[in-house]
């Protein structure tokens, strides 16, 4: 006899702040630590090549050491996107003078490990990026990396506020900055001038920029000016191209001259062609076309390219048009191009919130974005808008981009530095949802790091017809998509139906032989033919294309790979390829092509990637099932001074490798870096082996030679990281019913102590449980009840609302109870009768609403109003919340807002009042004497001006509305501005006074339209503020502040004929109109004041003035909070598990089944509704006999494997004794964890799974030798 458990699935309820989404910020720490900037001059003094600055590591100081080589461009002469706009002058330029850099200024573009982050693409088109968050001498490595593949110069900002004095004789600030660097010899020479572009270039950094709108003498400036000039003819000697970005606001003499363009006042900071003092002198916003034309006169005057003066574009405070002065202004001038802002993030990253705040949304829209901003509205260089006139208003937002905008590709040609063999592009645009290689999954993780970005079309997207034509309607798209990737995050699709489409991707000038080898990896999802051809144009005849057919995939979904020789497309020895492109045929409309490597090789070109030497392992975290850890290497000895870059050493990238012992080596990530920083290495959860090795290997130019791996020893990864995160066996619990908690992490220490708590008084209920790592309790009464946990440091956490017992009515998750047979040995063919009993735990419960950004609920203001036709100043909005993730930006969620697009910046991001979730804040930080837990709420209302900022006093503290969790939040103003937060039905904030809480249409302020009253809104982004994804319930409005035996009363909801006075705004979700997706309103106000759920479309960050609001369909069939009975049906079905069983006849909880085999079975029921599931088997197995052989049953099998699928184990049953090992294998074939045990004949063994959901290989070993292999799913 084998005895069965009974097995009760339920989904779990996580606790603490588990991010999902978007998170700008990545939640894990930024362990790459630097402070080069806080002690600039002594930096400078000290500095030798190979020492790292103050306080910063060796290992953390790769971070900031390009190992690319800057490449030279392709001489404009060969480019031809100037026969396609006029006034894309070839000689024009182009700088983006804006951070690359996450909210908090802190990331910049240093690798992590979350998807979102800024992986600015577009290249081509830019000469300069001005890098504006980062300190002189502190730029990111990998963003110096990707710039340099692509031509393009780098720079870091010295950030002189506004209006300040700058003097070489100060004590502090940039004036003793610039009078130390500035000082001279006893000779009249710079002192510092060969010390500091030997530093530029050793970290691969092109120049340096000055926020120049400050006050200095005369004097000042030609000292300062003097010593830019220097550099510039130091860096030469060098071979180093030394650039200084000035804003043109300090002149020559020490003032502020805006929009005066070049002249007498600032020649000499210019700079005259023997002593170049600014490479990139950036206009303020109001510089007119005259005064361009004058500049560009007297640039030449000074013998220096009228393109080294830029006109400048505010795209904060001005998006893409102007006010004083227009694009117009560039017509027929020689003048580049300057787009500024803002201060933490770039604006074009920021405002790519228009298809909603998760990271994939964020990404797209971003990728959208920077497509129609440089290749304009259209996203085709060759077919762009007409230029914007005066009175033109186009936004960031993709909605008024597009098919609007004319893009930077009518004033600036597209560049490229595609000159040399071999040529590999993969399409990666540096992060991925997870990290392939050869289109396997290699790690699966989100990252980030855009220093592997490879080489991307230069014209994104050149596409025209037979004729080419760009303007024809039949044309095929294109696109780069993180949906699948050959190697790295992403690839390129081309998709539509066509009859001709060019899609023209790289320009080139390639050198090339008969033998060099051109391949094509692609893969086809609808058909297998491919309706394409590989094409190139040489050099002087682009538009005579040599073509080759793209033959049929091999099979569907899986990738192929094309390759021919040169002399098949008829080049001869010397032809210079200058572009690259695939041809589309005769497509359909659901034509999917997907490519993720294209190539140009020399197969007789040999390269020996040199294998790295590891010096450096630092582990930052041993987790249960991972670990952290950042590696530094060398592929060569550096010595003299002297920085060694990638191609010296014939490589390309190097891999990072892991392995635990006696697991499988383990390829986690790539980097152009002599450093590395790997977040969650996932390993086997075994205490007893923790031993690791860390490896990297260098890949080749060519991308497919590498070195040996070269692995550390292998050194013990402590556990030395728990987690303490809760989980529930059951979504919903009913009084008296048992309920277990527990901590998630299998390792992680007892905890001292974990107490229940009612959460509106605080009292215990139940006992404490003390010195354990879970509980099991039950409790009596109806309610929300609060867990305390003390860990084993005697640190105290609290999760609200954790525990909600609710009534019966509401259903329950099921329970089965028995499972019976009439018999237990049973011939072939031969009727069994099973039965089972059960609480089914059906019932009806209240709906709630999907909130899931970019949506957001509508509640008309019609509701706030004080009956007359203003706003009431006393109200209480209330609602029942269950977050299912954040995606906090800078300043968090937003939960509650009451504002209107028809407002300006920047009322049109707060409004009346504002309620969000916001991130973790530390003492010190917005303001704040106090530390805040992650997710706290806070409430602000109009009057408050410190926008960014929470009111202290005005916050949850020490209640944190975390995910997975239903919570009740009430917010609440009296007339006399008495303000209050209840969590739970608990105050958690005042009574407290705002006195300068006022109303916006009270207001004198001209960007606010008063004779509009604003919205209320759940959920939506903002600028800073990320959107809401969760389900609500009982959303209600009152016009007066709720006392504390209200708040209680209304976490309980109303009957339609009970709704009290006062609640004006009452939306339950329980009845939809369909015709409009409307919810009708059950409060005083009037039923047709109706929520809707609504999308803000053409919104462009801060600026909504094209903006509006766009009703869309809304989701009321999920279940709402769960202790309010409602209209929404808890209904169990159960489905019978046998095996290879078949059922002949079935009534209510019995099943008349039939074997056709001998054998054992196993044979059960399993129920599933609203709640959650329950399965149960019988005790005993089925013993199946043929009819001449009752008495001579054999396990048909020897082994079988039950339940399949399964949840958290399975059972394994041994129809053979003897010494077995059990290994569970990944789908991606990598051991994850290993069992050896002896087994009796007919013993069953439980198997707990440590990984997450998907298919698992469970190979069994007897006695050392392979014995079974079977395939397992885990739900």
């Amino acid at each position: 006899m084998n005895n069965k458990k009974t097995t009760l699935l339920a989904s779990m309820l996580l606790c603490g702040c588990v991010f999902g989404y978007a998170q700008r910020t990545p939640t894990h720490p930024l362990d790459i630590q630097d402070k080069g900037d806080q002690y600039l001059l002594e930096n400078i003094w000290n500095w030798e090549a190979g020492t790292p600055p103050r306080e910063v590591s060796e290992m953390d100081d790769q971070f900031y050491i390009s190992r690319v080589r800057p490449l030279p461009r392709i001489a404009e002469a060969d480019d031809y996107q100037a026969e396609v706009s006029k006034q894309a002058k070839p000689g024009r330029k182009m700088c983006l003078w804006t951070p690359l850099d996450d909210p908090t200024s802190s990331w910049k573009a240093l690798p992590r490990y979350c998807f979102e982050g800024d992986n600015f693409s577009m290249w081509s088109y830019l000469n300069i990026h001005g890098n504006w968050t980062a300190p002189w001498f502190r730029v990111t490595g990998g963003l110096s990396d990707v710039a340099h593949k692509n031509g393009v110069a780098v720079g870091c900002v010295a950030s002189i506020p506004w209006n300040a004095n700058v003097n070489l004789y100060a004590a502090s600030g940039w004036g003793k900055t610039f009078g130390e660097l500035t000082k001279k010899n006893s000779d009249g020479t710079y002192k510092n001038v060969e010390r500091f572009v030997k530093i530029l270039k050793y970290y691969g950094i092109d120049g340096v920029g000055v926020n120049s709108e400050f006050n200095a003498s005369a004097a000042t400036m030609k000292q300062i000016r003097g010593f830019f000039a220097e550099c510039h003819k130091e860096a030469e000697k060098i071979g180093w191209k030394f650039q200084l970005h000035w804003y043109d606001g300090t002149n020559d003499y020490g003032g502020i001259t805006f929009d005066q363009g070049l002249g007498a006042h600032n020649k000499a900071q210019f700079g005259d062609k023997d002593n170049i003092v600014t490479d990139m002198m950036f206009s303020n916003y109001n510089t007119g076309s005259g005064t361009l034309k004058n500049t560009a006169a007297y640039a030449k005057s000074l013998g220096r390219d009228p393109y080294d003066y830029y006109k400048g574009f505010d795209i904060q405070g001005r998006a893409l048009h102007a006010s004083s002065s227009n694009w117009n202004d560039l017509n027929d001038v020689e003048a580049s191009v300057g787009f500024w802002g803002a201060h933490s993030q770039g604006l074009i990253h920021q405002s790519a919130t228009d298809y909603g705040t998760s990271d994939v949304a964020i990404q797209q829209a971003y990728l959208d974005k920077q497509e129609m901003v440089f290749s304009g509205g259209n996203r085709n260089p060759a077919n762009t808008p007409d230029i914007l006139g005066w009175s033109d208003v186009v936004t960031l937002a993709n909605g008024s981009l597009k098919g609007k905008f004319h893009g930077v590709a009518s004033y600036v040609t597209a560049k490229s530095t595609i000159q040399q063999v071999p040529f590999v592009t993969r399409f990666n645009l540096g992060n991925g949802l997870t990290f392939k290689n050869e289109g396997e999954v290699a790690f699966n993780h989100k990252w980030h790091n855009i220093a592997t970005q490879d080489f991307l079309p230069t014209w994104r997207w050149w596409i025209v017809d037979g004729n080419e034509s760009a303007k024809s309607g039949n044309l095929a798209q294109a696109e780069l998509t993180w949906d699948d990737a050959y190697w790295g995050g992403s690839c390129l699709r081309l998709k539509g139906q066509t009859t001709t489409s060019r899609v023209k991707l790289f320009k080139t000038l390639l050198k090339t032989e008969p033998s060099y080898n051109i391949s094509l990896t692609y893969k086809m999802s609808n058909e297998l033919d491919t309706h394409a051809k590989l094409f190139v144009a040489l050099k002087g005849k682009l538009t005579e294309y040599k073509e080759i057919a793209i033959p049929a995939a091999e099979k569907f979904g899986q990738w192929t790979t094309f390759t021919t020789t040169l002399d098949k497309l008829g080049l001869k020895s010397g032809d210079e390829i200058a572009m690259i492109g695939i041809r589309l045929d005769n497509t359909a409309k659901d034509y999917n092509m997907l490519v993720g490597e294209l190539a140009v090789r020399n197969p007789q070109q040999k390269f020996a990637p040199v294998a790295p030497k590891i010096k450096e392992i630092e582990v930052l975290r041993g987790k249960d099932k991972t670990c952290d850890f950042k590696i530094r290497y060398a592929a060569k000895e550096e010595t003299g001074g002297v920085k060694t870059y990638n191609d010296e050493v014939d490589t390309w990238y190097y891999e990072i490798w892991f392995q635990q012992k006696g697991e499988k080596e383990q390829y986690l990530t790539a980097t152009t870096s002599w450093a590395a920083y790997v977040i969650d290495a996932p390993m086997v959860a075994d205490l007893e082996k923790r031993d690791c090795r860390f490896g990297v290997r260098a890949v080749s130019p060519d991308g497919q030679q590498k070195s040996e791996i070269s692995w550390s020893e292998y050194q013990t990864v402590e556990y030395d990281t728990p987690s303490t995160e809760v989980a529930i066996d059951r979504q919903v619990i009913k009084p008296n019913e048992q309920f277990k908690v527990y901590y998630e992490d299998q390792f992680a220490p007892n905890a001292q102590s974990f107490r229940l708590l009612n959460a509106q008084t605080g009292a215990q209920v139940g006992e404490k449980y003390s010195n354990c790592n879970q509980f099991t309790t039950s409790v009596a009464e109806v309610g929300v009840y609060d867990l305390e946990v003390v860990n084993d440091k005697g640190a105290k956490e609290i999760f609200r609302g954790k525990v909600i017992i609710s009534p019966e009515k509401t259903g329950a998750v099921p329970v089965v109870e028995t499972v019976t047979a009439d018999k237990q040995t049973a011939e072939t063919t031969e009727e069994i009768k099973l039965n089972y009993t059960s609480r089914d735990g059906e019932g009806k419960v209240s709906r709630g609403l999907v909130v899931k950004d970019p949506n957001m609920l509508l509640i008309p203001a019609e509701v706030t109003l004080d009956g007359g036709n203003n706003t009431s100043m006393a109200y209480s909005y209330a609602l029942w919340v269950k977050v299912d993730n954040y995606a906090h930006d800078k300043q968090g969620t937003n939960l509650i807002q009451k504002n209107t697009i028809s407002d300006r910046w920047p009322h049109n991001n707060w409004g009346d009042l504002w309620v969000q979730v916001r991130p973790q804040i530390n003492a010190g930080e917005h303001d704040c004497n106090s530390n805040h837990l992650a997710n706290e709420v806070s409430f602000n209302t109009f009057g408050w001006t410190a926008h960014d900022n929470p009111r202290e006093s005005m916050m949850s503290t020490g209640y944190a509305l975390n995910p997975g969790v239903w919570n009740h939040i009430v917010v609440t103003q009296s007339s006399d501005k008495q303000q209050k937060i209840y969590f739970n039905g608990k105050c958690v904030a005042g009574p407290n006074n705002f006195s300068s809480s006022s109303l916006r249409e009270n207001s004198t302020d001209n960007r606010i339209n008063t004779s509009e009253h604003a919205n209320v809104f759940i959920g939506g982004g903002g600028v800073y503020k990320a959107g809401l994804n969760a389900t609500i319930d009982e959303v209600q409005v009152w016009n007066k502040p709720l006392t504390d035996a209200e708040v209680v009363r209304a976490m309980q909801g109303y009957a339609a004929n009970e709704v009290p006075e006062g609640l004006m705004g009452y939306y339950t979700f329980e009845e939809m109109d369909k015709s409009d997706s409307t919810f009708v309103n059950l409060g005083k106000a009037g039923a047709q004041y109706k929520a809707r759920m609504v999308v803000m479309a053409g919104s462009g960050g801060e600026n909504t003035s094209t903006a509006s609001y766009k009703t869309v369909g809304a989701n009321n069939e999920v279940t709402g909070y769960p202790g309010i009975d409602g209209t929404l049906e808890v209904k169990t079905s159960h489905t019978w598990q046998l095996n290879g069983g078949r059922i002949s006849s079935e009534t209510d909880k019995a099943a008349v089944v039939t074997f056709a085999r001998p054998g054992e079975y196993e044979a059960g029921v399993k129920l599933t509704n609203f709640w959650g599931e329950s399965e149960k088997a019988l005790e005993n197995v089925l013993v199946i006999t043929g009819v001449d052989a009752i008495n001579d049953v054999k396990d048909a099998a020897g082994f079988s494997v039950y339940p399949n699928p399964f949840v958290e184990s399975v059972n394994l049953r041994f129809a053979e004794g003897g010494f077995y090992t059990i290994n569970i294998v990944s789908a991606a074939g990598a051991v994850l964890q290993s069992n050896d045990f002896r087994a009796d004949a007919g013993e069953t063994v439980n198997v707990a799974v440590q990984g997450g959901k998907g298919m698992y290989i469970v190979q069994v070993l007897k006695n050392g030798k392979p014995f079974k292999a079977l395939n397992v799913i885990k739900k």
